[in-house]
């Protein structure tokens, strides 16, 4: 069995990664965390680092839950995730999800909300802690 983190840096990151972290460790699932992104910081917020990556998995395995990490490079996020939740018969796919107005979600579309309506496996999706 396999836990599947779509992670990007954004407020609800830390929730979604803590949150991974336990459901991998209650299943006893290795948890594969994917950034999808064009991996060009200064075209892609979306991108995290190798070492920034790194780090999320040091801190899956200091929790003792066996993680890695994968890049995911597609013009669509939410295709290259929903790809790899079929690729690794994923038996949860872990969010963060943010606040969006309506017309962010008009001119940018949803990610969250293709992958928590399109994915073939259990979405668990987590919200940011207000600071």
């Amino acid at each position: 069995m396999t836990v599947v983190l779509a992670h990007a840096p954004a407020d609800s990151a830390e929730a979604a990664l803590d949150a991974a972290i336990r459901q991998a460790a209650l299943q006893e699932s290795e948890l594969v965390i994917a950034n999808a992104a064009s991996h060009d910081a200064l075209a892609d917020a979306r991108a995290v680092a190798d070492s920034g990556l790194r780090d999320l998995v040091a801190r899956a395995e200091s929790a003792g839950v066996r993680a890695r990490s994968v890049h995911l490079s597609d013009a669509d996020a939410a295709d290259a995730i929903l790809d790899l939740t079929e690729q690794v018969d994923a038996a949860l796919l872990v969010i963060g999800v943010r606040h969006r107005s309506a017309i962010g979600k008009l001119l940018m579309g949803s990610t969250a909300q293709r992958l928590i309506l399109e994915a073939s496996c259990p979405v668990l999706a987590v919200k940011g802690v207000p600071a």
